[in-house]
């Protein structure tokens, strides 16, 4: 429970930034570091508690990942403020996922809470992006817009890109494309009709949250997860329904003009047409001079150090990197971003076949198979916009975590299921 409780703080740290001014990423690591704590002291205690759920290839991955960061002090170029910022989103969480969620997480409603939880905040930051739309700016929303300058990505030729409670729109609608795609599967998956019904109304909520924030990248989101959703359904009817909808997609938004008077699905199609996008075409010229940089620094800038102007160090990247997986190349170089990536596909491929052949619960299949295709769709997201913000890592790397999770679940469904088939063979040859 402390854990789903951690959950919970994290999204309402964000919340409360409608309100006053917190330095997040300061609250955030100490309110992770605190609860992890708290929670490892009680699973200490726990008599139920299988440690070897924790010991999982994607703990020791990550553990890889922070020696790696730890190295990274050895950086000629490297400025000890960004890289204690960092070492929370960058290497913290991933970690204490990998190791926590299989011990915490232990049953179908469990998976479920983690579900409730995020589904009050998605309320919530829905609510705000629509009163911000309908009924103006709050006087910290428009401080942002006119005094630290976000009117320049916010207010362009489309139209309003709306934020709610996120640092700006590309990280909300992000978000909220997260929400749509976890909750849109795990509406098939769930016992409950209400829950059901529920789940489906959040998805409906989260497609709203990514229509006003006229983020092009959240599109990627949406499709990178009904394409994994038919790798790992195992059923040909999901499959042959994921293709004709993921292709009725992309030929409604490629190959045809329908609904672009409006400034929303105006946005969306041009992600469909990068060569025609201005900006799009200044990312890959300013890509294209990376590479010269990067030759001479196959360990980085530094961590913390992709953008220019956010901390005195001896030298700079002059072109920013506008994408999450550009800035990992920057600060960790070459070799950082092979790792990076090892990682991270390696997870994907073992994620994908413990669900498709180790979890034999179909409903139980469904609901981690709805996180992990979320992360599918978010990673393809991370190569066009620098979405690897607050609070986007948590649900990005429990839905990994949730997988090394499932064979245990998996497992103690069956031994109660067992019991019970038992109890009634008795019965009938009685």
């Amino acid at each position: 429970m402390t854990f789903h409780i951690l959950l919970a703080i994290q999204f309402t740290l964000v919340a409360a930034g409608m309100l006053v001014n917190i330095k997040i990423g300061l609250f955030s690591m100490v309110m992770i570091l605190l609860f992890t704590t708290i929670c490892l002291i009680q699973l200490s205690n726990d008599e139920n508690t299988h440690w070897e759920a924790g010991k999982n290839i994607m703990t020791y991955m990550f553990s890889t990942w922070l020696f790696f960061y730890l190295l990274e002090i050895l950086n000629p170029n490297n400025v000890m403020a960004a890289w204690n910022i960092n070492i929370t989103p960058y290497a913290l969480i991933p970690l204490i996922c990998a190791f926590v969620v299989p011990l915490v997480v232990r049953s179908k409603k469990d998976i479920e809470l983690l579900l409730i939880i995020w589904s009050v905040f998605v309320l919530i930051f829905t609510i705000k992006g629509y009163w911000q739309k309908n009924y103006g700016f709050s006087s910290k929303d428009l401080y942002f817009l006119f005094t630290l300058g976000g009117w320049r990505t916010h207010i362009i030729w489309s139209g309003i890109r709306y934020f709610a409670c996120f640092s700006d729109a590309a990280n909300y609608g992000v978000h909220a494309a997260m929400s749509a795609v976890v909750f849109a599967i795990s509406a098939f998956f769930v016992d409950s009709k209400w829950l059901r019904i529920y789940f489906i109304f959040i998805a409906v909520c989260g497609l709203y949250g990514m229509g006003i924030s006229g983020t092009r990248a959240a599109m990627g989101v949406i499709m990178g997860g009904m394409l994994m959703v038919t790798i790992i359904a195992k059923n040909w009817k999901a499959l042959l329904g994921g293709i004709f909808i993921s292709i009725s997609v992309f030929c409604f938004f490629y190959f045809t003009n329908i609904g672009s008077g409006n400034q929303y699905i105006h946005k969306m199609r041009s992600s469909f047409h990068p060569s025609e996008d201005a900006s799009y075409l200044v990312r890959v010229e300013n890509r294209q001079r990376m590479k010269e940089l990067m030759a001479k620094k196959p360990l980085g800038y530094g961590i913390g150090l992709s953008k220019a102007g956010n901390f005195e160090s001896r030298e700079q990247m002059p072109y920013p990197p506008d994408s999450w997986l550009v800035s990992v190349w920057v600060e960790t170089g070459i070799v950082g971003l092979i790792l990076y990536l090892s990682i991270h596909g390696i997870l994907f491929a073992w994620c994908s076949w413990i669900l498709m052949f180790k979890v034999r619960n179909k409903s139980l299949r469904g609901l981690i198979a709805a996180w992990l295709c979320m992360d599918a769709g978010f990673f393809i997201a991370t190569y066009v916009n620098d979405i690897m913000q607050y609070p986007n890592q948590l649900p990005v790397y429990i839905g990994f975590a949730l997988c090394f999770a499932a064979p245990h679940i998996d497992k103690r469904i069956s031994e109660e299921k067992e019991p019970g088939i038992l109890n009634k063979k008795t019965d009938e040859q009685e």
